[in-house]
C-alpha cells in the first residue's frame, strides 16, 4: 500500500505541478486566441476595403472609358460641324469679295462716265 500511496501522492503532486505550470500557458493561448480573433478581423475588414476598393476602381475604368468614347463622338462631331461652318464662312467670305469686286467695276464706271459727262458740260459750254 506504500507504494500505492507513494504513487498517488507523485501523481497528485505532478498533476498540481502540471496545473501550475500549464496555467500560465493555458492564458498565453488564450490570449494569443483573442490577439488572432482580432487580426482575422482586422484581415476581413481590410479584404472587405480591398474589394470594396477594386469595385470602384474597375467602375471608374468603365466610366473612363465611356467618357473617351463620348469625348470622340464629340469631337468628331464638332470637327464635322466646324469643318461645314468654315465652309461656309468662305463661300460667305468669296460671295461678298466678288460683291466688293462688282461694287469697284460699277464705281470705276461711273468715275469714267462722270469724267465724259464733265468734258461733255464743257465742250457745250464753250459751243454756246
Amino acid at each position: 500500500m506504500i507504494d500505492r500511496e507513494l504513487i498517488d501522492a507523485i501523481s497528485q503532486l505532478l498533476d498540481v505541478k502540471l496545473t501550475n505550470e500549464l496555467g500560465p500557458i493555458k492564458y498565453e493561448i488564450k490570449s494569443i486566441k483573442e490577439e488572432v480573433r482580432g487580426i482575422r478581423d482586422e484581415v476581413r475588414e481590410i479584404k472587405a476595403e480591398v474589394k470594396a476598393g477594386r469595385e470602384d476602381i474597375k467602375n471608374l475604368y468603365q466610366t473612363l472609358d465611356a467618357v473617351e468614347k463620348r469625348l470622340k463622338k464629340v469631337e468628331l462631331t464638332q470637327e464635322n460641324d466646324i469643318k461645314q461652318s468654315i465652309h461656309q464662312l468662305f463661300d460667305g467670305q468669296r460671295a461678298t469679295l466678288e460683291k466688293f469686286q462688282s461694287v469697284n467695276e460699277i464705281n470705276d464706271r461711273v468715275k469714267d462716265i462722270q469724267g465724259a459727262v464733265d468734258v461733255l458740260k464743257v465742250l457745250t459750254v464753250k459751243k454756246i
